[in-house]
């Protein structure tokens, strides 16, 4: 979560709400109660989820949903934080566990063996599969965001990398960035931890531009935490792929924008249970009347470096529940 804290008080000075939402991720988290909508996962859209919650600075204050909610609280769980604790309490009176990190750690708590009644949704950039389908979990969409490859601000990449050249890149095929155009420098490519929902949906990315067969990472590929600047920032060869949104605040990087570069488009989403589509905490918050696709949640989600998708009215598939990754990418 962030260093704000959950509005707890409805009386919180409006001071001291500001200072805690520009004051960024938090060092400790407070305990949701029991009757909280709690959310772990994605490291994507955790700064939407915890503006969406707190509220946002952004030129003036935003409220978010804490603000005026009467009941529960909307919770988010940040994937990481640097300087928190690596175990967390969903919600007071239950036992510590290990903070998930990413979009498929998030869902996991959502069904099966590691089933938790505590979480009430998790985040995620990469669409549904097959056994989250199976296991009656749905994706309800609510903003768009880009995936772009980024480099160190002072690059040997050349201007431009093409979706084939990418896919040489990842196979450890051009392994110099003077073979496609750069200057000498041996690449460093980079590609998310295991369970992230970026790395699932830039592996699918991949396979679909090596004419839909899966890549086979070269040995030369390195993992690290996605959306952390801080390795390809520090490498003039270094390459990863980076949220457009999470770019907006990064510093160090800079997008490979050149003509013909590989470039995507993608929904987030938050993930529910089949049982808790009917529930009144779910439709006020997550569906398509609820905060999230409102004009109050538009603010939040565009300081966070996204775009809210429209609702319904307006042609849109802002929280309306699927199956099936979403290509309808109509905003507000």
């Amino acid at each position: 979560m962030k260093r704000s804290k959950v509005s707890v008080l409805l009386t919180a000075a409006l001071a001291g709400l500001l200072a805690a939402s520009v004051a960024g991720p938090a060092a400790a988290d407070p305990t949701p109660q029991p009757k909280d909508i709690v959310g772990v996962g994605s490291d994507t859209s955790q700064f939407a989820m915890n503006y969406l919650a707190d509220g946002v600075v952004s030129g003036a204050f935003t409220p978010g949903f804490n603000a005026t909610a009467a009941g529960a609280r909307l919770v988010s769980f940040d994937a990481l934080v640097t300087d928190g604790p690596a175990n967390i309490v969903l919600k007071a009176g239950t036992a510590a566990i290990v903070r998930p990190n990413g979009s498929g750690s998030g869902k996991a708590l959502l069904y099966g063996a590691a089933n938790n009644a505590n979480v009430n949704f998790a985040r995620s950039s990469s669409g549904p599969s097959a056994a989250e389908n199976t296991a009656g979990l749905w994706h309800v969409p609510f903003a768009v965001d880009g995936l772009k490859l980024v480099t160190a601000t002072t690059s040997n990449a050349p201007v431009a990398i093409s979706p084939a050249q990418m896919v040489d890149i990842y196979k450890g095929n051009v392994t110099n960035w003077n073979q496609i155009g750069g200057a000498a420098g041996v690449i460093v490519p980079y590609i998310p931890q295991a369970g992230s929902g970026t790395r699932s949906f830039f592996e699918g990315q991949l396979k679909a531009a090596n004419g839909n067969v899966a890549v086979v990472l070269g040995a030369n590929v390195q993992v690290s935490q996605e959306h952390d600047a801080t390795a390809i920032a520090g490498d003039p060869n270094a390459v990863a792929p980076f949220s457009t949104g999470r770019f907006a605040t990064a510093t160090g990087i800079k997008l490979v924008n050149g003509a013909g570069s590989f470039s995507a488009q993608r929904a987030l989403y938050n993930v529910v249970r089949t049982a808790d589509l009917t529930k009144s905490w779910f439709t006020g918050t997550f569906g398509s009347d609820g905060f999230i696709c409102s004009g109050s949640g538009n603010g939040p989600i565009a300081a966070a470096g996204f775009t809210q998708l429209a609702g319904p009215l307006d042609g849109g598939v802002c929280g309306v529940p699927t199956q099936v990754a979403t290509t309808n990418f109509t905003t507000n």
